[in-house]
């Protein structure tokens, strides 16, 4: 395991924000044009040859620098071809309990013999630095103290399309199969303060930790985000999370409306002497952290619906690189990942304003096990934003 110093430069080295294809696309073409600057006598091959023979008449002193300059640049060229290309991972197919494409990633970190589970705590993530600094030594000191083996996943995505938390909690799922039997879908900025919030095995089925008597922001009863526990069986069971929510909002409703199709019963904890305002730490700031609500296309039309065609069995993405790092005593998985988008079926994962979406009324008798967006009352269901 590598040692990082614990602070967010360092922590940054660790999340290699890698070329995507449009910038190699870019780099080529500039590298192109400076080639025909450079080379204006013909193909490359041919000016080589040219310089060669100036050099071994020595009658232009300068065609010397000429040469070592084209030399320089061969070197350079062949080196960067030569650097490893993104590893891909090929996951159409029914998920199989014996995949293990993550490896031995993360566990050497168990180390509680009286649990005989482990957890995968999943953060879905991007260019959140201050917030994972101070959230994976408070979860491993919250989690150690309870017994619980477990390890941090952190799934970073560096590619240039929108955020997609639910394709990358499907990679986290995948990646970490060979380190787990349940997994966290855990929000980064959210800090467990209750020591009696129980992070078990969720044995009965989903475990919805952040409550919506107990979250600091969301109350209505369909809420699961924020904190749900959930089995490696039963998130294969729904096929995971739908993949066609890029930007924010309305993947966690999509999940619940899985969830309960497959009559999985999900629990909350009760007996808590804590509330809304003293259960968790909400370090998120959406004055320095604005969220992506753009809608455009037909987004808001398909969104607001179930997803039968897409999740664990239609996931696309490269594995960039995998690291692991220490952050104040806590082991912290990264795996940098590149998500593949199917413009033909969500067109909006690249958008960067409203374009040509229309708000779609609700049909007389619509109202349907397919319509998954929750009937919120605002001034009850949702708090004032941290």
């Amino acid at each position: 395991m590598n040692a990082y110093r614990e602070d967010a430069s360092s922590v940054r080295h660790c999340f290699r924000h890698g070329i995507t294809n449009k910038d190699s696309g870019s780099l080529a073409a500039n590298y192109s044009s400076q080639k025909q600057r450079n080379f204006n006598k013909g193909s490359l091959f041919s000016d080589l040859l040219s310089t060669m023979a100036a050099v071994f008449r020595i009658k232009h002193p300068k065609t010397i620098l000429w040469f070592f300059g084209i030399c320089f640049l061969l070197v350079f060229y062949i080196t960067i071809s030569s650097f490893p290309s993104d590893e891909p991972c090929n996951c159409k197919h029914q998920y199989d309990e014996s995949l293990t494409s993550g490896g031995n990633l993360g566990t050497g970190s168990m180390s509680h013999p009286e649990d005989p589970h482990k957890m995968a705590i999943l953060i879905p993530f991007r260019d959140r630095f201050e917030e994972l600094l101070e959230f994976a030594p408070y979860i491993n000191s919250f989690l150690n103290k309870q017994k619980r083996n477990h390890h941090i996943f952190v799934i970073n995505q560096i590619d240039n399309l929108r955020f997609n938390r639910a394709s990358l909690l499907n990679i986290g799922y995948l990646e970490s199969a060979s380190a787990s039997d349940y997994i966290a879908m855990h929000d980064v900025d959210l800090l467990p303060m209750n020591t009696e919030l129980p992070y078990q095995f969720p044995e009965t089925g989903p475990y919805h930790v952040a409550a919506p008597h107990l979250h600091p922001r969301y109350h209505y009863p369909t809420f699961i985000g924020g904190i749900l526990l959930i089995s490696r069986k039963d998130f294969a069971n729904v096929d995971g999370l739908s993949n066609k929510y890029w930007g924010w909002g309305l993947e966690d409703d999509e999940l619940y409306a899985r969830l309960t199709e497959a009559q999985l019963t999900i629990s909350r904890p009760g007996n808590l002497t804590t509330g809304t305002k003293d259960t968790f730490k909400h370090i998120h700031d959406r004055r320095i952290r604005k969220r992506d609500m753009i809608k455009c296309y037909n987004q808001q039309e398909v969104t607001r619906k179930r997803d039968r065609e897409t999740g664990l069995s239609t996931l696309r993405y490269h594995v960039q690189n995998r690291k692991e790092m220490t952050i104040q005593g806590a082991p912290v998985s990264i795996i940098n990942v590149i998500l593949e988008c199917n413009k033909a079926i969500t067109p909006w994962c690249d958008c960067t304003e409203n374009i040509g979406n229309t708000k779609t009324k609700r049909k007389p008798g619509e109202r349907s096990n397919d319509v998954i967006v929750p009937k919120l009352d605002r001034r009850r269901d949702v708090s004032v934003d941290g």
